[in-house]
């Protein structure tokens, strides 16, 4: 059975996290008047990894520091709590891109080190928690929860959490998750034999939940301002590349067999092919399958097709392939989330940020690449996006940062200043 890599790696960490409740770091980035005007007096950030800083697949208080909701906070001169990650982080973040390695000593994919019972309040500003999905900002027990539910929430929900801190401004960026792993797997409706879910909501349902989010937050906040975020188009991202470019690189192909371990075969549909390739997912599959002779039920052989029916039998050419027919239907999902999500900010008086403008732009003039760099062990997927291909890096937080303090002025007539 083919199953995508984990990207949040949570699900099954320390299980101590149980017990730590929701012991958070204070972080005060201004006076209590806030620099920025009365409407940043308490800001809150609801989402998902992207939110709470999760980067090149781990978190930890360094990732946390580097969100655009700490930047946010900062030029807004107002208070910043979040549940800090003490230590290696949970799970610790990717290190080097060549090896795997992760941050710290002796760290695995289970490791969670958790913040001391030092500098424990009842109220954080950012409530965003890695793998969270349309639904789960009202739901504690969704399916989307995690190990990390528990440690940042404390059996609460995202909107409860944030209205504890009678919030007077929020950012809301939520739905990515429910069209990013179809759209890394390539796999757009549910397909048990596969081990994938396909796009988690319809346009009703992902409306249903939102609308729902967005009522507990301005009920518990009647005056509350803000900015909804829309979702990411998954085809931005480094970690999808042309199979026509792979097909007509020698260095590309060179460059997947080194990394595969073993000579890799790009069939010729991939010549002049529309489709996008999951290269670092299809690369761990065909490590399985070279590492277990391939009895790996999660292994693909060393075969990069970009339609199906080359190998019979298999899902070769479907599994990690995203083709055009399938861009279209998954772009046109996002738009109708987005769509909504833009029309939901005008009801409400919020400002509407669409952030696949800045990062479409910054695929386009090369910044993230069209092929990861497979050579590198620190900058794999570019300067803006972080070693697990999907995160936005520091570098990117900053601009996405920067680009929301230039609709929020707009929209309500402030004046902060960019981070610098």
């Amino acid at each position: 059975m083919y199953r995508l890599t984990n990207l949040t790696r949570v699900a099954a960490v320390c299980a101590l996290v149980v017990f730590a409740g929701c012991e958070s770091k204070r972080d005060l980035l201004g006076p209590t008047v806030p620099a920025g005007g009365d409407i940043f007096k308490s800001y809150v950030a609801i989402g998902n990894s992207i939110t709470a800083g999760y980067q090149s697949g781990g978190i930890n208080d360094s990732t946390q520091r580097q969100s655009y909701a700490r930047l946010l906070a900062g030029q807004m001169g107002t208070q910043y709590h979040y549940a800090s990650l003490f230590g290696r982080g949970c799970t610790p973040p990717i290190a080097n891109g060549l090896t795997g390695a992760l941050f710290g000593v002796g760290s695995t994919p289970t490791t969670c080190d958790l913040r001391a019972a030092t500098s424990v309040t009842d109220i954080l500003n950012n409530v965003a928690v890695p793998g969270a999905r349309v639904l789960d900002p009202t739901s504690p027990s969704a399916p989307a929860s995690n190990a990390l539910t528990t440690f940042i929430l404390g059996g609460k929900t995202q909107v409860q959490r944030a209205l504890q801190a009678e919030p007077t401004f929020a950012t809301i960026w939520i739905g990515n998750n429910d069209v990013l792993v179809a759209g890394l797997s390539g796999i757009l409706v549910p397909t048990p034999a596969l081990g994938q879910n396909g796009i988690i909501s319809t346009q009703a349902q992902f409306q249903t939940s939102y609308d729902l989010m967005i009522s507990q937050l301005t009920s518990g906040a009647p005056a509350i301002k803000g900015v909804l975020i829309g979702v990411a188009q998954v085809a931005n991202l480094p970690s999808m590349s042309s199979g026509a470019l792979i097909a007509a690189t020698p260095a590309a192909q060179t460059g997947i067999s080194l990394a595969a371990g073993v000579p890799v075969t790009v069939l010729p549909n991939c010549t002049g092919s529309a489709s996008l390739i999951d290269v670092p997912q299809i690369l761990v599959a065909i490590r399985k399958y070279v590492a277990t002779g391939g009895t790996a039920a999660d292994g693909h052989p060393p075969v990069i097709s970009c339609s199906p029916g080359a190998i019979p039998g298999t899902p070769v050419g479907d599994i990690f392939v995203l083709d055009a027919t399938e861009q279209a239907t998954l772009s046109g999902v996002i738009n109708g989330y987005n769509t909504y999500i833009k029309g939901k900010a005008d009801a409400i008086g919020f400002a509407y940020y669409d952030p696949n403008i800045l990062f479409a732009a910054r695929r386009a003039n090369g910044e993230i690449p069209p092929f990861p760099n497979l050579t590198s062990a620190t900058a794999t997927f570019g300067a803006l996006i972080s070693l697990d291909g999907v995160h936005p890096s520091g570098t990117a937080h900053r601009l996405v940062a920067n680009e929301l303090i230039g609709v929020i002025n707009a929209k309500y007539g402030t004046s902060l200043a960019p981070a610098p």
